[in-house]
């Protein structure tokens, strides 16, 4: 019979947009403890979730501590950091436990650090010892400097984007857990960073990464030596050093180093000798509508330069005035304004209001004159509806839906993930009713209102637009297209393993 081990669980996951002058404050963390933890995420549809499930199917004794999200956004405050690192370090604090699994994204970054996952993983390797078993899986997007790796017995990143694998990521890391434990074996890992940004050419089913993914997994099946790859395409719109993409790779033992090295090489060759093929050519609104004009078909824009899910502050109406400006058909939008949103209160339901709305943080994107009927207030969550994330609850938190002959503008106190037509439906929005919606997102949108209607980007601006030279990089140079290094892989070897014992 199998051992009934006891594992230490934790997430914490909150995708940082560095250069945004809105931080997070605590208050934007939806927040499990102990045994809350397990049931809030027992069928999620995530890291966490996958590591609870594969836990429990072999009959582990899970050690819940904390679990947290928060959407995308500005530097978590430092404050709110600290007070989470000591609800994880607590539980490991009090020991009896024979490992730790994390949900991690990877790309958090406080006031004061620039990798908080590096800071966390450090203090939880001081506490239990070098010989403890610590996995976690990542989003692709996390910035995996060795600092953070070192401290992991095995990390893994999804392999798709827009992501679909969280959960199945989760389970990987856990089924990779239990394996150690069981054999006293240890994955040996290699990284190489490539001292570039991906801009916007970076879907995983398509273009330059499908390639890349593709031939990564041929070579881990071709040999069995090898064990797992992940490719992470850093979130662009931090600074930090070592930011750029991440190969990652791990033999199943230390036998298979020189494969890994080799590999992880190779794979980082063909980013860098490719690193042209990685950017969009996406069009600009005008454009979009203008060849969508005469489909038929309802058209849902992925508002690219606002994108919320980039940590983006949501505050443009650019998708809206443009849409109003050249189509004749009914609009669903979205717009983050804390004073727009108390307009609409202060009026009340029934209400004829104008106000102006949006334009606080973004690039480029004045506010907008609105009016219409206040048809819905309310504070709350909504459920997603499509695949990623299927049936997650996210916060809506206030929010007053404004209508007229031609919109229905969804006006929130705080920035929304709006990459499902759950955002709008649980608001009370008739999506059946408008021929185009507005989702702040770029790319997950796509996996959940693709059986609504056609789905495509648009070129808007904004603070998350793949424009790196509009940004103040500092730390991370020097780093391409911003300059041009030299570059030759440089491989780091992470926690490589003794012999196991006999």
């Amino acid at each position: 019979m199998p051992a009934r081990y006891r594992i230490l669980v934790a997430q914490l996951f909150q995708e940082t947009h560095g250069f945004t002058p809105v931080n997070t404050p605590l208050s934007a963390f939806e927040i499990e403890r102990g045994r809350a933890m397990l049931t809030a995420n027992a069928g999620a549809d995530s890291v966490l979730g996958g590591i609870l499930r594969t836990l429990k199917a072999r009959g582990c004794e899970t050690v819940p501590t904390l679990a947290a999200r928060a959407r995308p956004g500005g530097r978590v405050d430092d404050a709110a950091y600290a007070l989470l690192r000591e609800g994880v370090l607590d539980g490991a604090r009090a020991g009896g436990f024979d490992a730790i699994a994390l949900c991690l994204h990877g790309c958090m970054q406080t006031v004061g650090l620039d990798s908080a996952e590096a800071d966390l993983l450090a203090a939880l390797r001081a506490l239990v010892g070098p010989d403890m078993p610590i996995v976690a899986g990542f989003d692709l997007h996390a910035h995996a400097v060795p600092a953070l790796l070192r401290q992991l017995d095995f990390a893994s990143a999804y392999k798709t984007n827009p992501h679909a694998d969280a959960a199945e990521t989760g389970t990987r890391v856990a089924t990779q857990l239990l394996h150690m434990l069981d054999t006293g074996e240890r994955p040996a890992g290699v990284s190489v960073l490539v001292p570039m940004l991906t801009r916007g050419n970076d879907e995983t089913s398509q273009g330059p990464l499908a390639a890349l993914h593709a031939r990564a997994r041929a070579a881990v099946q071709a040999d069995a030596a090898l064990l797992d790859v992940s490719l992470f395409n850093v979130n662009p719109f931090i600074d930090g050093e070592g930011v750029g993409q991440t190969v990652l790779v791990y033999a199943r033992t230390a036998d298979g180093l020189a494969q890994a090295r080799t590999l992880a090489a190779a794979l980082a060759r063909d980013l860098w000798e490719g690193r042209d093929a990685y950017v969009h050519d996406l069009p600009d609104i005008d454009a979009l509508l203008a060849g969508h004009a005469g489909t038929g078909r309802k058209l849902i824009v992925g508002d690219f330069g606002d994108r919320v899910l980039a940590g983006g502050p949501g505050d443009s109406l650019h998708a809206l005035q443009r849409a109003l400006a050249l189509t004749p058909g009914r609009i669903a939008a979205i717009v983050t304004d804390p004073a727009a949103l108390r307009a609409c209160e202060q009026a009340g339901a029934g209400a004829l209001v104008q106000l102006r709305a949006g334009g606080l943080y973004s690039v480029d994107c004045p506010p907008m004159l609105v009016s219409g009927r206040v048809t819905a207030l309310g504070s709350g969550v909504f459920r997603n509806r499509g695949a990623f994330m299927r049936g997650a609850t996210l916060r809506l938190g206030p929010y007053a839906v404004l209508r007229n002959e031609r919109y229905d503008l969804l006006i929130t106190q705080d920035a929304v993930m709006s990459q499902d037509p759950g955002c709008y439906l649980d608001a009370g929005v008739d999506l059946d009713a408008v021929d185009m919606i507005v989702a702040k997102s770029g790319y997950h949108f796509k996996l959940a209102f693709a059986d609504m209607g056609d789905c495509a980007c648009a070129e808007t601006p904004g603070l998350t637009g793949y424009h790196p030279e509009r940004l103040p990089f500092d730390k991370a140079r020097p780093l391409y297209p911003l300059d041009s290094p030299a570059y030759r892989p440089q491989i780091t070897e992470l926690r490589v393993p003794q012999a196991a014992p006999d």
